[in-house]
Formats: C-alpha cells, structure tokens, sequence
C-alpha cells in the first residue's frame, strides 16, 4: 500500500526539473528580447538545466570520474542545443 508520503518522497527528489521546466521558458522569453529567439531559448536551456546538473551532481556521483562541474555543462549543454535547434528549426514565436 502506497502513502501520500511516500508518494510526495519520491517526487521531491526531482524538485530542479520541475524548476527547470518552469524556469527555462519565461528566461528564455526574457532573453528573446534581445537575441534572436533560437539563441535565447537555447541559452535559457542551458543555464536551467546546468543548474539540475550541479544539483544533481552534488547527490550523486558522476561516472568514469568525470569531474561534476563538467558533468553539469554537459547536463545543460544536451538539452540547450536540442531545444535551441528544434526553435530554430521549427519556430513558434
């Protein structure tokens, strides 16, 4: 049988994504004010999810001894390229 704290434990271990998906989009708008939009939203990727990365690094240890701060730049770099290409490519604003 499930509880409700068991259920709210689970969850708040992933508490920066869901602070990346909120922050990302509104920084990204902030940003798009003065840079083209595919570098703004790109960029905003990056910087949330560089964020989950240090978070997330912090908890646990990166593999192959990889170092965390670089680990974290990696984290953000995978989805700030995807979300950059994919609002260049196909763009909504």
């Amino acid at each position: 049988m499930t509880t409700e704290l068991t259920i709210l434990s689970t969850w708040w271990k992933y508490w920066p994504v869901v602070v990346a998906g909120v922050f990302a989009p509104l920084l990204g708008s902030f940003l798009a004010r003065w840079l083209p939009f595919h570098f703004a939203i790109g960029i905003a990727g990056f910087i949330a999810w560089t964020f989950v990365g240090v978070v997330f690094a912090r908890r646990w240890q990166p593999r192959w001894g990889l170092p965390r701060w670089l680990a974290a730049i990696l984290i953000g770099a995978g989805p700030g390229l995807c979300v950059g290409l994919l609002s260049f490519f196909f763009p909504w604003k």
